[in-house]
């Protein structure tokens, strides 16, 4: 599993290298678990391959065969026969035959207008495949910690209830003996009925977060759920002042790349759409057969110009000028939008911090102590059992904080460090 896993986030924590770099902190065997068990390292891998993205992959492909195909500066290619005959005067009637061959040429630069805005299409979906590679493994990362943490959080309310069903067994022990009374039983009772009605609800946590990692890693949910494996990752981060600096140019991120590549091929597509309506050179030969002599053949050349109306033009690039508005304009909100994501990652993770260190050095030290007190007085019978379990419920409260909050510290490490991976991975392809 990832325990342990001290992965930098400096040059060579590439997006790419990113599963080997988590597998290779594995002990050995860690991939020997059961069918329904997961590590974290598999649901970071499977979520680069959900069927989302292998269709977007799917569909660069199929657009990288197709544009290859496409043609360069010629137009239409025309080919006209024209049969006729010559009926008067009668003395030299007879068929005749016309054949004209021409060939259109954009001298717009049309061809390489074309080639460019494809290829800048393909970079975008390139970049969008990146992009949604990138939102599944945070995906996949957030919904495994979030079922690890539901499990930590179960494992303890178990301990709970152990002790719970043990303290009844004891009590109906002392009753059969006539020396515990029908009171001490039927509290015992019913702090174990409230702690299995939590349970329930744990379940039904654990059920839905199980359910959202096997969609998040591209597993069909089946009756026997997931469960995690390993320990949760730990990666090493910079410190705050060092975070802030690489995340200083942020336009490596394949959001951003995503829509500046958008803008570049909407201006690419109204460069191409004023380049069809270039002037057209034709070129061409006709043959003509004359009427009375099969022997006789005339050829002639053709050579012609077309030139559009003014401001035919104008639908297709306005049309195209005004999405890469629009698009330069989406380039500052997906800018602002990714900062903002940064920010509250860097918060999450200090805030976090700051309510563990509290819980474990203050609020759990204080509760335990609490119980330990409230225990001796119960057996002095100073205190009811009832006084014990309310203590002994915040102290299961506090503990369940904790989980979660190891749980929202950890997700916030590893989305810093997925983020801070790809946005040098962007700046090493600029």
């Amino acid at each position: 599993m990832v325990t342990g896993a001290t992965v930098s986030t400096r040059a060579g924590a590439a997006a790419s290298a990113l599963a080997l770099v988590l597998t290779s902190s594995l002990p050995a065997g860690a991939n020997g678990h059961e069918a329904n068990t997961i590590a974290f390292d598999e649901a970071l891998a499977l979520g680069a391959e959900t069927p989302s993205v292998r269709a977007m992959k799917s569909t660069l492909e199929s657009r990288q065969r197709g544009d290859e195909k496409i043609r360069g500066a010629a137009d239409v290619t025309q080919l006209t026969f024209m049969p006729g005959a010559l009926v008067v005067p009668r003395e030299i009637r007879g068929f005749d035959l016309q054949a004209t061959v021409t060939q259109g040429w954009n001298l717009g630069g049309l061809g390489d207008d074309r080639r460019e805005a494809a290829s800048l299409e393909r970079g975008a979906l390139s970049a969008s495949v990146r992009a949604r590679a990138l939102r599944a493994r945070l995906e996949a990362a957030r919904r495994w910690i979030d079922l690890d943490t539901l499990e930590k959080v179960s494992e303890s309310l178990e301990s709970r209830i152990d002790a719970a069903e043990t303290l009844i067994e004891r009590r109906e022990q002392a009753l059969a003996t006539e020396v515990g009374t029908t009171q001490l039983l039927t509290e015992a009772q019913a702090v174990s009925a409230q702690l299995r009605q939590r349970r329930l609800a744990i379940e039904g946590d654990q059920f839905a977060a199980a359910t959202q990692l096997a969609l998040a890693v591209g597993r069909v949910p089946e009756e026997e759920r997931l469960v995690t494996a390993g320990d949760p990752p730990n990666p090493i981060l910079p410190d705050t002042d060092e975070i802030r600096r690489r995340f200083g140019d942020i336009d490596g991120l394949p959001d951003l790349v995503v829509a500046r590549l958008r803008e570049t091929s909407a201006r690419a597509r109204a460069i191409e759409a004023s380049a069809e309506y270039a002037p057209i050179l034709t070129t061409g030969a006709q043959a003509d057969r004359p009427a009375g002599d099969v022997r006789a053949w005339v050829v002639y050349g053709i050579a012609g110009l077309s030139f559009r109306g003014p401001g035919q033009e104008r639908r297709s690039t306005s049309t195209a000028y005004a999405e890469a508005a629009g698009a330069a304009v989406a380039t500052d909100a997906t800018r602002l939008e990714a900062r903002a994501e940064l920010e509250a990652a860097l918060h999450e993770l200090e805030h976090t911090q700051a309510v563990l260190d509290l819980l474990e050095t203050q609020t759990l030290p204080a509760l335990r102590q609490l119980v330990e007190n409230r225990t001796r007085a119960v057996a002095l019978g100073e205190e009811s059992y009832f006084a014990l379990a309310d203590v002994r419920d915040r102290e299961l409260a506090a503990v369940e904080a904790a989980h979660r909050a190891r749980g929202a510290r950890t997700w916030a490490r590893v989305h810093l460090w997925l983020l801070l991976a790809e946005v040098e991975t962007g700046a090493a392809a600029r």
